[in-house]
Formats: C-alpha cells, structure tokens, sequence
C-alpha cells in the first residue's frame, strides 16, 4: 500500500523549513519540494498541516491540492499499468518532463532562454560560470550531477575557483550567486530536490572603489587633447558618465533624440536625457549639468557640420540629427584601454593599494591611480562628487536609477579631507 506523508526538512538560514511531499511504495520513495516554507513552531506533525499562521490555509489548501493529484496520477496509472513503480509515479506526476542530460546541460538550456530577456553581458557571466563548472569536471575528474549539490561540493568548487582559477573572494562571491540562481530554476522544474544550495554563502570583502576626486575630474576635463583625436573622444565620453552618472552602455547607444526639454515648476526650461536603460530596461530620466551640455553641444556641432553637406533643408538636417548616436562608437575594451592613458596625461598618478583575496590568501599590490581607471570609474565618480557638492542621496539614488538607497550606497565613499572638513565645520 502506497503512502503520501508531508515532512520538514532541516531549517535553512531564515529559520525556515521546506515542505516535502513524500511518496512511498514497496519499499522505494520519492521527495518532491512543495515550494513552501515554514517556521517548525506553526507545523502540526500529526496533521502533517500548517497552524496559527495567516496563511495557513492558502499553504494547506496547496498541500490537499497536491495530495490528491497525487492520488489522481496513482489512479490513472493502475487503470493502464499493472505493476507501476515509483518512478512512473513521478513522471506522471510531473507530466513527464524530460530529464536534464546533467547539470551543466541544464544550465547552458537556461543561458539560451535567458538570451532572450537580459543582457548579453549578463549572459556572459553566467556562461563563465559554467566554463568554470566543466573546468572543475576535469580537475577533478567527474561529472556533475544534482545529487553532488552539498556542502562538500560548494567547499571544493570555492578552492578551485580560488587556487586553479585565480578568482578573488569578490568574484567568487558574485559567481555563488549566479549558482544558486541557476540550482533555483533547477529545483523548480523539477531536477533538483536537494536544497542545500540555498545555504551557500560567500561573504564579499570591501575593496578599494577607483574614482575620480573633483579636482581630479576637472583636470582631465579641461586636459588639452586638440592633437590626439582618439584619446580626446574617450576623455569626453569619460567625462559625460562622470557628469551624468550614465553607464558606458548607455552612453554608447544614446542618440540626440534622447535629449529633451522640461519645464522648471518654477518657470523656465532645462535639458535632460530621456532614455531607456540597457541594463534594466526601464526609462529613465537625467537633468543635464553644464559640464555634460557643453560635451553634448560640441559633438552636436561636428555632426551638424557634416550632415549639412548632405542635407537640404535646415529641417531635413534636424531629423538626420536625431537618429544619430551623440557619441562616435567605440568599444568598452577600448575605452578603458585609452582612458588610461588620458588619465596619466593629466596626472592621475596617487598611489593605490589594492587587496585582493584568494582563498584565506591576502595580496597587495601597489598602482598609480590612472592604471585602475575604467569606464565604470565614472559613475562612481558621479556619485561621490554629487554627494560631496550637496545632492541629497535619495536624488542621487532616482538620477542612477537605483531602485533601493542600499545600492546606491554602495557608490558612496568618504575622503579623508571631506570627513576632516564635515567635522571642523560640526565644531566649529
């Protein structure tokens, strides 16, 4: 005779413990994740049911849903199989889903879907995971399977990562998540019922965040680059992101359309970007300071200059104006190869240590501060001096288009002088 039992099983870190439903028959059983959670204290054992808890009767409504479809797959299968297994149970139940040929295969098929609603970038890493995943098959010689999902795997993979691949704490901790999300989907289609993953757990380390300081930026603003066309570009697309808080991928695709006019509440006008995010994909809208007008006004004239030879009319040469980008197309690799240079030209060159770890291992390594300077150096830039000339941090959250003032303050370093200046003045 067949039984159908719900259990708890171990709490996670919330506290929480997930439900399965547990079939067993002739000695063999089969555990299927519910989806739900719940604290031990609100789970009555004899009723195998949820108690003294608000939404106790959606989770046991689900339950009894479960149960009996399970009741009905069994019925069903007895009508057409004599000697039906637990197996055929299962994929019954689960309507016959096809098993994933192994872990990794399963992950490269969520890559391919995911193609279709994020990023490339975003895709890449996920990609660079998985490299890293069939690196660790053959490092260690096996094949990857969703019974391996433990902490002994998670403790072998974090020493690969870090002595064979190099990766710091930091990346590591990035590529845990990504994991985890990967083992989510994995879990929910049904290949997965182990749930150690969700105790997977790397702490990042704070490291140091390469910005521009005010005076920094204004050098390299107003560097004279008339003799070198190529480094001067980069400087101004450089500049705009620092005046502007935009990413490169924005910046590299944002066309003259995007540049708006607003009414002040208080009378007058302003110009401002209005554009849809690469990243997120929600608009967004960025008042333009003189510094980035300037920018946006001087490639405005070079393009303007060049469609006039083509155009007709004044008219024709606006609507021209308009489908093209502001900024001439380079790529980010490029962009943070060159802005290194400009950067140095203008003697962006403190010293800056850098730790890294790997592992239990701490490296230092020394650099001049134009070395380490990249394309996403300029929004950090942006928000940091914004903060230190007085914008408010939840205007400065809207204008990066962040959606929780955590984030945001992951952008917010304090320099020493700054903090020496806000205390003098507290004092006073």
């Amino acid at each position: 005779m067949a039984t159908i039992n719900f259990y708890l099983d171990r709490a996670r870190m919330d506290g929480r413990c997930p439900i399965f439903m547990v079939y067993q028959s002739r000695g063999k059983k089969w555990k299927q994740y519910t989806q739900e959670k719940i604290l031990p204290k609100y789970w009555d054992k004899k009723k195998q049911r949820a108690k003294h808890i608000s939404d106790a009767a959606e989770i046991n409504d689900y339950l009894d849903y479960l149960q009996a479809k399970l009741k009905r797959t069994e019925r069903q299968l007895r009508m057409t199989i004599e000697n039906f297994t637990v197996d055929d149970v299962q994929k019954a139940f689960l309507g016959d889903k096809p098993k994933a040929k192994g872990m990794i295969e399963f992950f490269e098929e969520q890559v391919v879907e995911m193609e279709l609603v994020v990023s490339l970038h975003t895709c890449g890493k996920y990609r660079t995971l998985i490299s890293d995943l069939e690196g660790y098959e053959s490092h260690y010689k096996t094949k990857l399977s969703f019974s391996d999902i433990d902490q002994r795997f998670l403790n072998k993979f974090l020493s690969y990562l870090a002595t064979e691949k190099r990766n710091s704490r930091n990346t590591v901790q990035k590529k845990i998540v990504n994991l985890k999300g990967l083992i989510r989907k994995a879990t929910k289609a049904g290949y997965n019922n182990k749930l150690d993953y969700e105790d997977f757990k790397v702490s990042a380390v704070k490291t140091e965040k390469v910005f521009l300081t005010k005076q920094e930026l204004f050098d390299l603003y107003n560097l004279n680059l008339s003799e070198n066309e190529r480094l001067e570009k980069v400087r101004d697309i450089f500049c705009f992101g620092c005046f502007t808080g935009l990413r490169f991928s924005d910046i590299s695709k944002l066309e003259y359309s995007s540049i708006i006019t607003k009414k002040n509440v208080g009378g007058g006008d302003y110009q401002a970007l209005s554009f849809n995010v690469y990243k997120t994909k929600e608009t967004l809208v960025v008042p333009l300071n003189k510094y980035a007008l300037e920018i946006v006004n001087k490639y405005q004239r070079k393009a303007m200059d060049s469609i006039e030879v083509i155009s007709k009319n004044q008219e024709e040469a606006k609507d021209l104006l308009m489908k093209r980008k502001v900024f001439p197309s380079i790529s980010n690799q490029k962009m943070n190869d060159y802005i290194k240079e400009a950067a140095a030209l203008a003697n962006i060159d403190d010293h800056v240590i850098i730790t890294r770890f790997f592992g239990k291992e701490r490296h230092e390594e020394s650099f001049k501060k134009y070395e380490l300077v990249s394309s996403h150096a300029a929004r950090r830039t942006f928000a940091i001096v914004s903060l230190e000339l007085g914008m408010r941090i939840e205007v400065l959250q809207k204008i990066l288009g962040h959606k929780t003032i955590k984030t945001t303050m992951r952008y917010v370093f304090i320099q020493e002088d700054v903090k020496n200046a806000e205390v003098q003045k507290a004092w006073k």
